[in-house]
């Protein structure tokens, strides 16, 4: 039962984070964990929050201490509960992984997001199909993004002084109404 209690602490902790942060915790996403793969679209930023953090009830976060620096880094290793997305919806409107797709060159049905030992992997996986002599999905490509221990936390004291734009307001009110 305190295992349980803690989770619960550390969700509102996460919660109340993100409610103070949207804007910066966006753009460190994009400027610093995505910053060699692609880009995030603020609108989804805004729905993986509320899928996540409000509308999913497992969240996996048992295997790891989930502080603010490891969050947005986390986020992707909860898209719909599995931490993978389809090929067919990394698009503009969602994550667009031009970036990685030129570096890559690579034939993949989906991206697996997960966290080990400190670091951030992205691999763009193949689905074992039919009579494969394979056990597992093939993984195509992997990039690997160090996680930095306080780099969110010193990416916001830094740029927390930039003036407020459209993108920053939508995204504070967004998160506001669904937190």
């Amino acid at each position: 039962m305190q295992e349980k209690k803690s989770l619960d602490l550390q969700l509102i902790e996460l919660k109340e984070f993100i409610k103070k942060n949207p804007y910066w915790i966006y753009e460190y996403i994009n400027s610093e964990v995505l910053k060699s793969v692609g880009t995030l679209n603020p609108n989804y930023y805004v729905k993986l929050i509320e899928d996540i953090f409000v509308k999913q009830t497992n969240i996996k976060t048992a295997e790891q201490n989930i502080n603010p620096n490891i969050l947005p880094y986390f986020i992707f290793t909860q898209l719909f509960e599995k931490g993978k997305m389809d090929y067919t919806s990394l698009r503009a409107e969602t994550i667009d992984f031009t970036t990685i797709n030129k570096e890559s060159k690579v034939y993949y049905n989906y991206a697996k997001f997960s966290l080990k030992e400190g670091t951030f992997y992205i691999e763009l996986m193949q689905t074992k199909i039919g009579g494969m002599p394979i056990d597992e999905d093939i993984v195509k490509f992997t990039k690997k993004i160090p996680v930095k221990s306080s780099g969110l936390e010193e990416f916001i004291k830094k740029n927390k002084d930039i003036a407020s734009n459209d993108i920053f307001k939508k995204i504070k009110e967004d998160i506001d109404n669904i937190l």
